[in-house]
């Protein structure tokens, strides 16, 4: 920030839309859309603001304090919120080595895809294209980092966190795992994203399976701690649909009296593909309904005070009914004097429990119980100085559902204790660490809507208290709105097949629409073979000879929102079976996006690819892609959609969305394609289909 620029008033809130473009290495201390100073730091002078949003280019050398936007300082108050709404590039982002070495890498680059032809001509007429594509000087950055990541000149370990949104104690943190409250993106592989958020001086994880979608992540302050929040489009994994938000972890230990509002990236890509983040607006705001300990709980009680537990209120929503035994409040929280069950009644299903445990000079078991229909039917978390349990109870009955000794309870030593829930999956908590190391599905009571504790022959130092019960999603307030994640879809289908005939698709027409199937690329073939299915002609020991695209004439240039049903080839892992059939959206031989499943024999996984091919040119290290764990299978049918209006597109998997981009999300400069035909595909990726099978095209507009 140059010394000129004034600190911002920390009373006032900060707005930045990224409304102005600014170049690359200036955007720090620039000015934010309210006119607040951006602090941070961008060491390789690669951050910029195009197109709405701010860019985060992948940095040459990865690490945290590297590259970064903040705003502040802000005095830490009850109900101070950040939201940031953004799409990381990747949230299985890791440095790593790229597997090969520099002279295979740049090779490989340079010849593309497998086609026909004599390299020579093809290295020419590529490197012709190369000079005419988006970003010819985008191989500058991609060779330093190629350079930098062979095999012999990594150096581990390997970085696997690659975000971290939230709150600091200093504008530039060196390592966001380690200070502050923020949500961060970890890097697990197959699963994509696991989400994190900073609980009692650790990262909790909130789920696996974090997809590379447009994203909301907010933070809302407490005087001691924070309460973490995340939506995304309808039926994201994990997030709830805008405009609602689903809280996912509350810290009650971090105390800086000082904080930044902050995004911060270390590391951006995978095995040297590279993709940018993309940043559309950041809101710093106080909220004054939630500015209580509690936020946006919607039953809380301390457990503070004096009197009776029995039929008292809590501080918010519900009141107390004790099934058996005795508790009193205190001023340190409700002390048990003997066994005891009560019940918290609540209106709204629990879908993020925490309370706080301070052990006595003795540890006997204590619960948290939530799904309780009454004091018969419920599921209880059980802790003990000898492991954790959890029971399912159920009219009287009692069933275990899981145990270990690997988390235990000391004596005279608080605790943190959450149950994150949306009613089908759930996960249960001791300071920060995922008990059970495990998710369960399960939707039994999952309506059921009361809470309550249990204790066993507590001792007399024994206390609970900070009890908040939190909905499975809340109304994103309207001051940090920042937009609507994009997802359209078609209403009028314009052209289904069946594939009922048999044969070569070439020059068959589809059973609604009357269009005429032309095979627009490549050697293979894709033919009906009975059954209304159309299959990619290969086997394992003869895959399908590289790129093969089947297209339609669309009528409707501006939208498509196109799906079909896909069959990977095979019945299981080691059969050498592999999977790359997917869709294409074709304005002319210069200019089309292709979007692919891609499984693997050699994989624990799968994973949705798109390509680009735009004024004749495709950079394959430019590939988007999104792993996404078991969803497909060798020889489970998946429905495959894509919905795209000539700039930006949503995959979806059996309706879950998995994947979004923009194209100038990848090439700030890129014009908008007009859709002049939409199609089938048995791509090229590092191997090629084996037989996969497709039903039911229907594409809308």
């Amino acid at each position: 920030m140059p010394d000129s620029a004034p600190l911002p008033d920390p009373t006032v809130p900060v707005l930045d839309r990224f409304d102005q473009n600014c170049r690359a290495g200036r955007v720090i201390g620039s000015r934010a859309s309210s006119g607040a100073v951006r602090l941070g730091i961008d060491v390789e002078r690669q951050m910029a603001i195009d197109q709405g949003a701010l860019r985060l280019r992948p940095l040459v050398q990865p690490g945290w304090g590297r590259q970064g936007i903040a705003y502040g300082p802000y005095a830490r108050t009850n109900g101070l919120a950040l939201a940031v709404f953004l799409l990381n590039g990747h949230n299985t982002s890791q440095s790593g080595s790229i597997l090969q070495s520099l002279k295979i890498r740049l090779l490989g680059w340079a010849v593309g895809r497998p086609t026909k032809g004599r390299v020579r001509w093809r290295l020419l007429r590529r490197l012709t294209l190369w000079l005419r594509s988006y970003q010819p000087l985008g191989l500058v950055r991609k060779l330093r980092y190629w350079a930098a990541n062979t095999p012999e000149r990594f150096q581990p370990p390997e970085m696997n966190e690659n975000l971290a949104v939230g709150w600091f104690p200093e504008p530039v943190p060196t390592d966001p795992l380690h200070s502050g409250n923020a949500v961060v993106v970890h890097a697990t592989g197959p699963e994509n994203g696991e989400l994190w958020a900073r609980v009692c001086h650790q990262m909790q994880s909130a789920f696996k399976g974090l997809q590379n979608l447009q994203t909301y992540y907010v933070v809302i302050l407490r005087e001691t701690g924070a309460a973490y929040y995340a939506a995304a489009v309808p039926r994201a994994l994990g997030l709830a649909a805008y405009p609602m938000m689903r809280p996912i972890a509350i810290d009650a230990t971090t105390q800086d009296p000082q904080v930044y509002a902050a995004v911060y990236q270390s590391v951006l890509g995978q095995i040297g593909f590279m993709v940018d983040t993309r940043v559309y607006g950041v809101q710093v705001a106080q909220l004054p309904d939630w500015a209580t300990w509690y936020g946006t709980a919607h039953a809380a009680d301390s457990l503070r005070g004096s009197g009776l537990l029995h039929n008292s209120l809590a501080e918010t929503g519900g009141h107390w009914i004790l099934h058996r035994g005795y508790g009193e409040r205190t001023a340190a929280g409700c002390r048990f004097t003997t066994s005891s069950l009560a019940m918290l009644t609540t209106d709204v299903p629990a879908g993020l429990i925490h309370l706080q445990v301070q052990t006595g000079s003795t540890v006997t078991p204590i619960a948290l119980i939530w799904r309780a229909e009454d004091e018969h039917q419920f599921w209880k978390l059980q802790l003990s100085a000898d492991g954790c349990r959890l029971y399912l109870h159920d009219n009287g009955s009692e069933q275990t559902i899981a145990s270990s000794s690997d988390w235990s309870l000391q004596p005279q030593t608080c605790y943190s204790v959450q149950v994150l829930d949306d009613g089908q999956l759930f996960r249960t908590y001791l300071n920060g660490q995922c008990l059970f190391n495990t998710t369960f599905s399960d939707t039994r009571l999952h309506a059921a809507k009361n809470v309550g504790l249990e204790v066993v022959e507590p001792p007399d130092d024994l206390r609970l208290y900070n009890l908040e019960v939190h909905p499975r999603q809340v109304p994103i307030p309207a001051a940090l709105d920042l937009g609507v994640p994009w997802l359209r879809t078609g209403q009028e289908v314009q052209i289904a097949d069946a594939f009922e005939a048999l044969g070569d698709l070439q020059g068959q027409s589809t059973r609604v629409g009357h269009k005429i199937w032309r095979r627009a690329q490549g050697n293979g073939v894709i033919e009906g073979i009975g059954n209304h299915s159309a299959q990619v002609r290969a086997t394992v020991d003869a895959p399908n000879p590289g790129r093969t695209l089947y297209t339609l004439d669309w009528d409707q240039p501006e939208f498509a929102d196109v799906e079909v049903e896909i069959t990977p080839p095979g019945s299981q892992r080691g059969m050498g079976e592999e999977g790359r059939a997917g869709l294409v959206f074709w304005q002319d031989p210069q200019n089309y996006i292709i979007v692919n499943n891609w499984l693997n024999n050699d994989y624990a996984g799968a994973s949705i690819s798109s390509f680009f091919t735009l004024r004749g040119f495709e950079d394959l290290y430019d590939a988007v892609w999104t792993n996404i764990g078991d969803r497909i299978y060798w020889g489970v049918p998946h429905r495959f959609r894509i919905v795209f209006d000539g700039m930006q597109y949503s995959v979806l998997i059996n309706d879950e969305p998995v994947l979004y981009r923009a194209l100038t999300d990848v090439y700030p400069n890129a014009s908008r394609l007009a859709i002049r035909r939409i199609g089938i595909v048995a791509n090229w990726e590092w191997g090629d289909d084996t037989g996969s099978r497709f039903r039911n095209l229907i594409a809308r507009s």
